[in-house]
């Protein structure tokens, strides 16, 4: 459901969207962007091969329809016809084939989410044939990712189309771009699918100033931005829609294991119930609901019995548990944030707690960029506390954490069970098999105190002027605007 709904009647078609977003965008190309914030940028410019609706359900896009093969080992897409990407090459099955090879060969930034695919086969011009090694049905939603976006073949080795590109597939193409504040996006003629395209033009603009982004908004400079727990109540104030839903992003805080006591199960433990997560959600005006696993009990892969009551906050139990890990006198160690301030009151708040248990955490705001490389690529790092949003599948965010050479794992922390309740994931076929072997994996996961710890579940609110319509929030947090609109 859009919020506000489009009334197909009364919109502009010639009209321009203004988005304002906080961070910048790392590259153009789907291969080379380094986080998933940048998909927001390159979703105008590329079209997936299925996408995800607001409520995280697959639905057909450059396919049109899709079928589980094999005892569950393919995936066979049947493609739309008579459509080119914007540089004039033909979308088709030899294109789409040639993309997933891209996206999947060795430091491609899709190379994770794609590690299970074997082959990828071409029948005609309009089917493809992917062949798994565990299971296709994860494939289904993680083709409407940076891992499915389509891209002219024609420019795979042009290193420009990282800041200008000429090859999407998608309704815009990119027509300005000042890489620190601002992209422009002009509609493409003809689109394949006029329904979704509302307006002439969108403008993405960018700010770290959280008041900045507000008042924008508010004075009519942008349309539409994302709150922050402190700008919710003088968003609705200030006479602005407000569109809010439980997302399955959450507030984490990852963990080397290499770095003693974090290989202890025991000391992992501890942390766990010397946070206090009710605070944390008070801090941020409730827009962080108490949760312990990593995703929020009401998604399908999770275990609605692990709630948030399963570590109470609980200094004492914690003190208990130090001891078991051989710490009794508490340890220290550093924890590594995001510099902003909606980051390092939280830190803040987690270091009182677990001073009451014994634990001392020192607290070190940097940069995003040289956060996940301090942690995930230099590996030097204790732990990071991060807002870690929900990839396209649930097996994708497991992998990064649970299993060996996960980006989120430096410590390649591991558990058996964990490993083939995974891969027992992965060959289900339905959402409801795929539902009860998570619910075990998670489980066990929490039986091991397995890493990160999960401190709660975010909500996503936008806030856009009243002239506005067809914005959708999604659960995954994702920042999609197919379908936005303009009030005559």
């Amino acid at each position: 459901m859009a919020c506000p709904p489009t009334d197909k009647g009364a919109i502009d078609k010639n009209a321009t969207f203004t988005w304002m977003y906080s961070v910048a965008n790392t590259s153009f190309d789907p291969d080379k962007v380094t986080t998933s914030n940048s998909w927001m940028y390159l979703f105008p410019v590329y079209d997936t091969l299925t996408r995800l609706n607001a409520n995280g359900e697959p639905e057909a896009m450059l396919a049109k329809k899709w079928e589980v093969g094999d005892g569950g080992k393919t995936l066979t897409l049947d493609l739309i016809e008579n459509w080119k990407y914007h540089d004039g090459t033909p979308f088709d099955a030899k294109s789409v084939k040639a993309n997933l090879d891209r996206h999947r060969a060795k430091g491609s930034f899709n190379e994770q989410a794609l590690s299970d695919v074997k082959k990828v086969d071409v029948s005609g011009d309009s089917t493809v044939k992917i062949t798994t090694g565990h299971g296709a049905a994860p494939l289904i939603s993680i083709l409407a990712s940076s891992a499915g976006m389509m891209m002219s073949p024609a420019v795979f080795d042009d290193p420009k189309q990282a800041n200008m590109p000429t090859g999407g597939s998608g309704a815009f193409k990119v027509t300005g771009y000042d890489p620190a504040t601002k992209v422009e996006y002009t509609a493409v003629k003809d689109y394949w699918d006029p329904d979704a395209l509302n307006v002439a033009k969108m403008i993405f603009l960018i700010s770290s100033s959280d008041n900045a982004r507000l008042n924008a908004v508010m004075t009519g400079q942008a349309d539409a931005t994302f709150l922050r727990s402190a700008m919710y109540q003088p968003a609705k104030d200030g006479g602005l829609v407000v569109c809010q839903k439980p997302s399955l992003a959450s507030f984490t805080i990852a963990l080397n294991t290499t770095h003693a006591p974090f290989d202890k199960k025991e000391a992992r433990e501890a942390l766990n119930y010397a946070i206090d997560r009710k605070s944390i959600n008070q801090l941020m005006q409730g827009f962080c609901q108490p949760g312990i696993q990593m995703f929020p009990t009401s998604y399908y892969a999770s275990d609605p019995d692990l709630t948030a009551e399963k570590y109470p906050y609980d200094p004492a139990k914690a003190r208990e548990l130090l001891k078991a890990a051989g710490v009794p006198s508490g340890f220290e160690f550093t924890l590594e944030t995001d510099n902003l301030e909606s980051y390092t009151s939280v830190a803040e708040l987690i270091q009182a707690n677990l001073q009451q248990a014994g634990i001392k955490m020192k607290i070190q705001p940097v940069e995003l960029p040289k956060l996940m490389e301090n942690f995930s690529v230099n590996k030097t790092a204790d732990a990071v506390m991060v807002q870690q949003k929900a990839d396209a599948d649930p097996s994708i965010q497991i992998a990064a954490f649970y299993l060996k050479n996960g980006f989120s794992n430096p410590g390649n922390y591991t558990n058996a069970k964990v490993v083939e309740l995974d891969a027992e994931a992965k060959a289900a076929q339905s959402k409801e098999e795929r539902a009860a072997v998570y619910k075990k994996l998670f489980q066990e996961a929490y039986a091991d105190a397995a890493p990160p710890v999960t401190l709660c579940h975010l909500n996503t609110p936008l806030a856009m002027n009243a002239k506005v319509q067809g914005v959708e929030v999604y659960v995954d947090g994702s920042r999609q605007f197919r379908g936005v609109a303009i009030k005559k």
